[in-house]
């Protein structure tokens, strides 16, 4: 796990690791990172780096898969070369590179030079971690663009994992850190500054579940894959970018679902704290994913299908001033204290099973039972849930279908997590039918919120109020 913190509080961090250590050694590393110049391997999501290791040359090629399922894991091949210059065809590396591109083809595009502090680190008995305090920068070879390294990489190398989650704890107590998902490759191409080369939001991979697995495995899983989808788009979050923002509210709440769906297998402590750290992010995210829904979906497009008025202009520009104060408010959330704690403990739960702590009941047995065989009951559970709601649909009111329509994506996260193990082509369908009823309930949902927003935007601005009553009731109508 990759913690980052500003340079400027680094020392501190450095003192803290440093009076624990059993073992220590510091070298400096120069790494040279190769592409094409039409960036070929960043396309295909793969980083070619070559290192100088004291008279050595490592070439490494990493996968830098956004929708990988564990942020904790990542693919890594090396190879022993002879000079700086990559080798196509070397017998580790060699197979990621030769269909892509051609020796001729290949240029430095940037290097990162940092000075890295090993140290050696046992907690208990038999417990052991390595920490890899990196300081120096990332530079362009082409652009002179620079920017600064200050990170620490905790690996377990034996032992319970819930260690490394303890020391990166005491780092947080110390200073503010955060959780670092994105790595120095990713970091690097980001310099060289290409439009396309910006955040982006991740959107949610498969999830492959093993029949035989147990019931805490699936959970284990299916919460380190919703969390690693919440870490991939923190970068397009803090960049405002729309879709980053929604991707992330559906990873929180996919996740939240998972638990919902476990929750008399939990003890009620464990079930009342992941639901509640969930919660809170969700909720600070909802008022902005709020707006670009009603900017997008409603006054978009009233204001295509009617003639120009400036009545409209003044309602846009009113939403895009409210939706950047809570912009704003999205990104202290993400840059908070709390954010970080949350992100460890939630991580730590689910890496180490932390509801085996709990006293062994009549329902916590089912966590070791195998997961097929306890799917279709949870299936069957939501969708009976969902079907009660749905009774009377003519009659329920926007806020009884708004509970419906919860529901219903309850149902559908649960069918998407536990899938693999039925048949392809029923899921299929049955997830295409579940969509069309989140899209119809979804958009009656943004109407119902919008008689909200139009107000708040109303009373939040001081100027050309009228005008924007005046927009936000024609849209409504």
């Amino acid at each position: 796990m990759k913690c980052a913190a500003p340079p400027e509080k680094f020392e501190k961090l450095k003192r803290m690791l440093l009076a624990m250590p059993t073992a220590k050694s510091e070298a400096t590393l120069v790494s040279t990172y190769y592409d094409t110049p039409t960036l070929a391997l960043h396309r295909e999501r793969l980083s070619l780096r070559v290192r100088k290791q004291g008279s050595e040359f490592v070439q490494t090629v990493k996968v830098e898969d956004p929708a990988r399922l564990d942020t904790l894991e990542r693919g890594e091949w090396e190879d022993h070369i002879r000079s700086k210059w990559p080798i196509l065809d070397a017998p580790m590396t060699g197979r990621w590179l030769r269909d892509l591109v051609r020796d001729e083809e290949l240029r430095p595009v940037f290097m990162t030079i940092v000075t890295r502090t090993t140290i050696e680190i046992t907690r208990g008995p038999s417990a052991r971690i390595e920490a890899a305090i990196d300081e120096g920068e990332i530079r362009s070879c082409t652009r002179g663009a620079g920017a600064p390294v200050s990170e620490i990489e905790l690996e377990l190398k034996e032992g319970d994992p819930r260690v490394i989650f303890d020391v990166a704890l005491r780092l947080l107590e110390t200073e503010p850190i955060r959780i670092e998902p994105c790595s120095k490759a990713e970091r690097g191409y980001r310099l060289l500054g290409a439009d396309r080369l910006i955040p982006q939001a991740v959107h949610v991979g498969p999830i492959t579940l093993d029949p035989a697995m147990s019931v805490e495995a699936a959970l284990q899983r299916i919460g380190r894959h919703c969390l690693t989808h919440v870490l991939s788009n923190e970068q397009a979050v803090l960049t405002g970018d729309p879709e980053g923002i929604h991707q992330m509210r559906v990873a929180v709440r996919r996740l939240r679902s998972a638990l919902l769906a476990l929750k008399r297998l939990l003890q009620e402590k464990h079930y009342h704290w992941a639901s509640e750290e969930l919660r809170w992010l969700a909720h600070s995210l909802a008022p902005v994913r709020n707006l670009d829904s009603f900017a997008a979906s409603l006054v978009g497009a009233v204001t295509h299908a009617l003639p120009a008025s400036s009545d409209f202009e003044h309602l846009i520009d009113a939403t895009e001033r409210q939706r950047d104060a809570a912009l704003e408010h999205v990104k202290q959330a993400i840059m908070s204290e709390r954010y970080a704690t949350s992100m460890l403990r939630l991580l730590r739960w689910f890496a180490a099973r932390g509801w085996r702590d709990q006293e062994i009941s009549e329902h916590a047995v089912v966590l070791l039972a195998p997961i097929v065989d306890v799917a279709p009951d949870l299936i069957d559970r939501h969708q009976r849930k969902a079907c009660k709601r749905s009774k009377k649909f003519e009659e329920l009111t926007a806020a009884q279908r708004h509970r419906l329509r919860i529901a219903l994506k309850h149902l559908h996260y649960i069918v998407e997590f536990l899938g693999s193990l039925f048949s392809r082509a029923r899921i299929r369908t049955f997830v295409g039918y579940l969509k069309s009823l989140q899209d119809d309930l979804g958009y009656t949902n943004d109407v119902r919120v919008a008689h909200d927003l139009v107000d708040q935007i109303g009373n939040a601005t001081n100027r050309d109020v009228r005008a924007i009553n005046r927009a936000g009731g024609i849209v409504l109508g």
